[in-house]
């Protein structure tokens, strides 16, 4: 039981020590080199436009939910109960796709909702890196 405690825990540091963006809101962005701070900054910038459009489609999704639930009561007063039936299903499997998007950028994303923080904290860096050396 304390085995799985304990391989359980070291999983969990590796692939916090696999994700740069948890090792910088961690401990800081002072390890990295100025090509990687600039590289991470870039790959910020392009998972944060690529999670925006990922939220944008599930919300687009979203949406279309109150739409299929009117077309199948319109369907059910006007007697076409296979399209009742269809879109209930569609709108089950609808579900269900929501679900699992939700959950892979929740599980994806996890540092990015804290995006901003860790923009500041790199441009930080790199910003005391130009004064010091500026200072030479």
């Amino acid at each position: 039981m304390a085995n799985r405690f304990w391989n359980r825990q070291i999983n969990r540091l590796e692939r916090a020590g696999n994700d740069d963006f948890l090792l910088i809101l961690t401990g800081g962005a002072g390890a990295y080199a100025t090509h990687e701070l600039h590289h991470l900054l870039r790959r910020l910038r392009i998972e944060s436009m690529r999670l925006r459009e990922l939220r944008r489609t599930i919300f687009r999704l979203g949406v279309c939910i109150p739409a299929m639930l009117f077309a199948a009561c319109a369907a059910g007063l006007l007697g076409w109960y296979p399209l009742v039936y269809g879109t209930l299903a569609a709108l089950a499997f609808l579900a269900v796709v929501l679900i699992c998007a939700t959950l892979y950028v929740s599980g994806r994303f996890s540092c990015h909702d804290r995006g901003k923080r860790l923009r500041c904290i790199i441009q930080q860096e790199l910003e005391r890196r130009r004064k010091d050396v500026g200072a030479l």
